[in-house]
């Protein structure tokens, strides 16, 4: 028996079964024909926090390494000291600090690889310069499809794949783009 197919090919892109022959046939039933948009046809605007101070992602990086080194350093000499009282206090703040000190280094070095990155759990992103600053910004877009405000958002289950998407204010539910990091023009200092 050879594997022709001998179903319809042609149609309204409709799949029906039960009548057709699928051998040697592609079938594709989750074909997403939505269009993609440029930055500037979505007038992409970034909005700074923090009044746009930035940090130089060096600078982050060394107050990283000398926090974790003297958060390590204090937890040695807290734990392994004779009882004086007031320990368990101490202890808990140098452990905290080395947790910072961590997510200094690794934020620091993640952004300078991939120059955007959301923050923890908020409506923010951190971004990098052409010049290795660190920036947080909110980023803003204008709907393609009606024209309204479109916020990003991180969006997705919470125990699986997030995607940073624009959300239209009108109709967040049809209206979304999904953002590629990569196209956005650099920042500039």
């Amino acid at each position: 028996m050879s594997n022709d197919n001998h179903g319809s090919q042609s149609g309204d892109h409709s799949l029906n079964v039960g009548v057709g022959d699928f051998r040697g046939a592609n079938v594709n039933i989750s074909h997403n024909e939505r269009p993609t948009f440029t930055p500037e046809q979505l007038h992409i605007e970034r909005h700074p926090a923090l009044a746009g101070r930035s940090l130089d992602s060096k600078d982050v990086s060394i107050f990283g390494y000398i926090t974790g080194a003297a958060s390590l350093l204090g937890l040695y000499f807290t734990l392994f000291q004779p009882p004086l009282g007031g320990q368990s206090s101490w202890s808990t703040f140098f452990m905290f600090s080395f947790i910072v000190a961590v997510m200094s280094v690794g934020m620091s070095a993640v952004l300078r690889r991939r120059k955007f990155e959301h923050f923890f759990g908020s409506r923010h992103y951190l971004e990098i310069s052409q010049t290795g600053r660190l920036r947080v910004n909110r980023l803003t877009a204008q709907c393609p499809w009606c024209g309204s405000l479109m916020h990003l958002r991180r969006v997705g289950p919470k125990e699986g794949p997030r995607d940073d998407q624009f959300l239209c204010v009108r109709n967040p539910a049809q209206h979304t783009v999904q953002l590629d990091p990569t196209v956005l023009p650099d920042i500039e200092d």
